[in-house]
């Protein structure tokens, strides 16, 4: 019964990702930000079923398995926002540059002092770059050793996001701005640092153990 339970999630989970993957690149198709999160939801909650519903679940190989499916899907919701996303504007062929450090924050705060932009453009523009990367956070340091280590994490992710700015601006598909590089980057760094602290720091290294640490 217990296999047949799994067979089903699992099954339920693929076509879940199909249809998920079909809707987001579909041309024209918009999936609002309340969508992405159900999605999402439901996609961690049929993997957790698959993986932790058979004897031996919590087995340290079958919980590294499990943290890196959900960083593989991650990384696929992090792609389709920054380069393929119609909710973002990604098809419309918009680029810009900015080098100014925070003038882009400034403006957004301005602008909304003023009363030209909403509140929750405001928190889509500036929270939603500093959430963007933030899994990061945890993901990196938990899947990979060395990642624990500042001067390694800090440059993989300084060099990550400004990659990603560049090729945005070079596809056309966002602008290439400072400032959601320091956003992008401090939401990244501030949940590595609290992945630091106990009890979150005993969980991230359970994940993936340090060799001679097992």
């Amino acid at each position: 019964m217990k296999t047949l339970f799994r067979i089903l999630c699992f099954c339920a989970m693929t076509a879940l990702l199909v249809i998920n993957v079909y809707v987001e690149l579909k041309p024209g198709m918009v999936v609002g930000i309340g969508a992405k999160l159900a999605y999402a939801c439901a996609f961690t909650a049929l993997w957790s079923m698959v993986c932790f519903s058979k004897p031996g679940g919590g087995s340290p190989a079958r919980r590294h398995g499990y943290y890196l499916a959900l960083f593989g899907y991650y990384i696929w919701m992090l792609l389709n926002l920054l380069f393929f996303d119609a909710a973002f504007g990604r098809a419309d062929g918009v680029s810009g540059l900015n080098r100014v450090p925070f003038l882009t924050i400034r403006n957004y705060l301005r602008a909304y002092a003023l009363g030209n932009i909403s509140l929750k453009w405001v928190l889509i523009n500036l929270a939603g770059n500093l959430a963007a990367f933030a899994p990061m956070g945890f993901f990196l340091p938990a899947l990979y050793p060395k990642q624990r280590k500042f001067f390694v994490y800090v440059p993989t992710v300084t060099v990550m996001v400004a990659l990603v700015e560049v090729l945005q601006y070079l596809t056309r598909t966002g602008s290439c701005d400072v400032d959601d590089l320091i956003l992008n980057a401090a939401g990244a760094f501030a949940v590595w640092l609290v992945c630091l602290l106990p009890p979150f720091r005993g969980w991230v290294r359970q994940i993936t153990p340090e060799k001679g640490r097992r």
